[in-house]
Order: structure tokens, then C-alpha cells, then sequence
């Protein structure tokens, strides 16, 4: 057996992997135990617990890229993971506030309740003020970030198929009621959103993969990544069931949808910045 292989251009000690993945699998068998006869198991935490901690592992050797230390990340977890729970739960509870009767109510996080774009900024206030505290380059840091983070949400969104929840239009015909078109909820079939994004999620986690290992320009990989799940996350909110889209308070206007468009926004102008930044300098250069 290899002592190490190469993966996406991750080098990984193929003994430590392998025991890794053995231990992972006995989490998952007892909790699916302890499930079944003792107590619920919130399968959504785990999983976004899950792609963090991994996350936080490929940013180490992402770091690189950036000549960043691969010891950040560590830094970083104690700063982005508190504040983007937070930025989660404010987000939602903020756009749901006829749930709420008293401040406590608002606080429990585990009665569910959280925002994927409320943790996305919370994470990037996190990132904003580790980055200050120990001199390091925020657009570099967030280039290195970008691409663990949709590979989170590639994995996180499998939560939703867990909870039966965040799910498209209903499928009334049935040619068209067969997963990963669809995914059947009680005796209905929707459209099966979670699956769509996760695979575009994971899609753009090589993208930005790619763009992080062959452009050196700092903020490139956190611009593409606002414009990128600006873009997806903007059409996917039009296919999501009404029960399931909040709203900015006292208006009509859609939280998320109204969110994608300012990322998208933000991102498409980073990268136009940058390409004619890059387009002077060569010309400059040339003459």
C-alpha cells in the first residue's frame, strides 16, 4: 500500500485517510443506532458539522496558495464557526419574527431555524476580524476560503433531503416523479432543490478550485464564488416552494432572492475590477 496519494491536488497519508473514514463510518452507525431506539439525531448538525471540520482541513494545505500559513485555519475556526452560527440564526430569526413570542425563543438555535446566508456573512465577519488580529490578507485568505465553503454547502444541503424541508414546486406529473428530478415529500412529489444545488455546489467547489491553483490574483476566488452562488442560488430560490421563501419584514421583497442579486452583483464587478486591473498592467508593460 502507497504511504501517500494525490487527490485534486491534495497529497493524503493513505493510512490516516483510511482510519479516518473508519472511524467516521462507526459515528454514523452508532448515531443511526442510538436514532432508531434511544434518541432523535439531529442528522443536519452532524452534517454541517461534518463539512466544517473538513473544510478546515483541505484550508490547511489551500492556505499554500496564498502564502498563508497552513496553521490558520485553526485560527480561524475560533472566529468564523461562533459568528456565522450567529449570523445564521439573526438572519432567520429577523425575517421570521412572527415565530418568535419572547428573546429566548429567539436563542434556541437547536429547535432549528438558521440562515445559509446569514452564515456566510457571519463567517466572513469572522474571517474579517481574525485576518486583522493576526496581519494577514483578507482577500487571500477568502481566496483560500471560498472553495472549502461550497464544498460545505455541497454537503450541508443534504441536511434539507434529511428534514423533508426547503423542497421545490410540486410534481403533478408522474413521468416527471423520480428522484433526483424530484423528491417525494409524505404522498407528494416536488422539485428536488436540494440535489440541484448541491451538485451545482460541487461544481463550483472545482471551479474555484481551479482558479485558486492558476491565478495568483488576490480576490479573485472570493469574487468568483459571490458571482458563481450568486447566480445559481438566484434562479434556485424561483423554483422553491412559497411555504419555504422569507421575506425581508414589511415588504414583499425576497430575503434570499434579493441577497443573490447583491452577491452575484458584488462578484461580477470584483471581476471586472480585477480583468481590467490586469488589462492596464499589461498593456503597460508591453509598451
Amino acid at each position: 500500500m502507497r504511504e501517500d496519494f494525490n487527490f485534486l491536488g491534495f497529497k493524503i497519508n493513505t493510512r490516516k485517510f483510511l482510519m479516518t473514514v473508519a472511524v467516521y463510518a462507526a459515528i454514523i452507525i452508532v448515531l443511526m443506532i442510538l436514532d432508531m431506539f434511544v434518541l432523535d439525531i439531529s442528522w443536519y448538525g452532524f452534517l454541517m458539522g461534518s463539512a466544517f471540520l473538513l473544510a478546515v482541513v483541505m484550508a490547511t494545505d489551500l492556505m499554500k496558495e496564498r502564502d498563508i500559513d497552513s496553521e490558520f485555519p485553526y485560527d480561524l475556526i475560533w472566529w468564523v464557526f461562533p459568528l456565522s452560527i450567529v449570523g445564521a440564526r439573526i438572519a432567520f430569526v429577523v425575517n421570521n419574527l412572527d415565530l418568535y413570542s419572547n428573546f429566548w425563543e429567539m436563542c434556541q438555535v437547536w429547535n432549528g431555524g438558521l440562515s445559509i446566508y446569514g452564515g456566510v456573512m457571519g463567517g466572513a465577519v469572522g474571517l474579517v476580524i481574525c485576518c486583522l488580529l493576526k496581519h494577514k490578507n483578507i482577500l487571500s485568505a477568502m481566496d483560500c476560503v471560498a472553495p472549502v465553503l461550497i464544498l460545505g454547502q455541497a454537503i450541508g444541503r443534504w441536511g434539507n433531503f434529511i428534514n423533508k424541508e426547503v423542497y421545490g414546486w410540486e410534481i403533478t406529473n408522474e413521468a416527471l416523479q423520480w428522484f433526483p428530478f424530484g423528491v417525494k415529500i409524505g404522498s407528494k412529489w416536488h422539485l428536488a432543490n436540494f440535489f440541484y444545488e448541491s451538485v451545482l455546489d460541487l461544481l463550483g467547489f472545482f471551479i474555484l478550485l481551479l482558479v485558486l491553483r492558476k491565478s495568483k490574483q488576490k480576490g479573485i476566488v472570493a469574487c468568483t464564488y459571490l458571482a458563481y452562488y450568486g447566480f445559481i442560488r438566484y434562479f434556485l430560490e424561483q423554483l422553491r416552494d412559497p411555504k419555504f421563501i422569507m421575506v425581508v419584514p414589511g415588504t414583499t421583497i425576497e430575503w434570499s432572492a434579493l441577497t443573490s442579486i447583491i452577491m452575484f452583483s458584488i462578484g461580477a464587478i470584483g471581476l471586472i475590477t480585477i480583468f481590467i486591473i490586469n488589462l492596464v498592467k499589461n498593456r503597460k508593460n508591453t509598451q
